[in-house]
C-alpha cells in the first residue's frame, strides 16, 4: 500500500503585547537552530491515538508579515498559503529531510530565515496510510477543542465560523513559546492544505 501524506497548517497567534508595552525585545527566529525533530516528537506525543503515522516538520515556517503581505496584495500569494503546502508536498515525496528553505526562498516576504520574525502558521506533514492518516488530523482537531471536527454538527450541517477556532493546551502553548521566542495565545486554526491523491 502506498504512503499517503497530508500537509496541515497549524495557525498560531504570537502575544505581542510585552514586545508593545517595552519588556522584551522584538522577537526574531534563526531557523537554522530549529529543532525539527523535537517539534514533530512533540506533536505526535500530544496527539497520539494509536494510528500508525509519522509527523515531519520542515526547517522553516510562515511569518506574519508574509501572511499580512498577501492580504494587502503587497506581495502575490494566497493568504491561505497553499503554494507553500504544495512545495512541502512535493518535498516530502522525494526525501525524508523536509529542508525547504530553498523552495520557500521566494514565497517569503522575508527571505532571511536566520533573523526572521515568529511563525504564525507552522506546516507539517502527516504520513501514513489514508485512514490512519483521516483518523490522525480529525483527532488533532478535537484534541484543539475545534468544534467543526464533530462529525455529528457537521452531519447536521450546524458549522458555524466560530467552530473552526480552537484552543492550544497551555503545555503546547508554553513550548511554542520556548520554541520561538515570544508567548504564544491559545486560539489556534488547523487547515488541511495540501495531499496526496485520495486512494479509490
Amino acid at each position: 500500500m502506498s504512503t499517503f501524506r497530508q500537509v496541515l497548517g497549524l495557525w498560531l497567534v504570537p502575544d505581542f503585547a510585552g514586545v508593545e508595552r517595552g519588556e522584551i525585545p522584538p522577537p526574531h527566529v534563526n531557523y537554522d537552530t530549529l529543532d525539527t525533530r523535537d517539534v514533530a516528537q512533540t506533536l505526535s506525543k500530544f496527539n497520539d491515538c494509536g494510528e500508525d503515522v509519522a509527523i515531519s516538520v520542515p526547517n522553516d515556517a510562515v511569518d506574519q508579515v508574509t501572511v499580512q503581505f498577501r492580504l494587502t496584495g503587497r506581495v502575490a500569494g494566497s493568504p491561505q498559503c497553499e503554494d507553500f503546502a504544495l512545495e512541502l508536498l512535493n518535498m516530502a515525496e522525494r526525501t525524508g529531510y523536509l529542508d525547504t528553505r530553498g523552495c520557500w526562498a521566494e514565497l517569503h516576504a522575508l527571505p532571511n530565515r536566520r533573523h526572521a520574525p515568529p511563525p504564525v502558521l507552522l506546516l507539517f506533514v502527516v504520513s501514513g496510510d489514508f485512514d490512519g492518516v483521516m483518523v490522525w488530523s480529525q483527532q488533532l482537531r478535537m484534541r484543539l477543542g475545534i468544534r467543526a471536527a464533530d462529525m455529528l454538527k457537521q452531519i447536521a450541517g450546524d458549522v458555524a465560523d466560530a467552530d473552526y477556532q480552537g484552543h492550544l493546551p497551555s503545555e503546547l502553548a508554553m513550548y511554542f513559546g520556548r520554541t520561538f521566542g515570544i508567548p504564544y495565545r491559545r486560539e489556534c486554526l488547523v487547515t488541511g492544505l495540501a495531499s496526496s491523491p485520495v486512494p479509490y
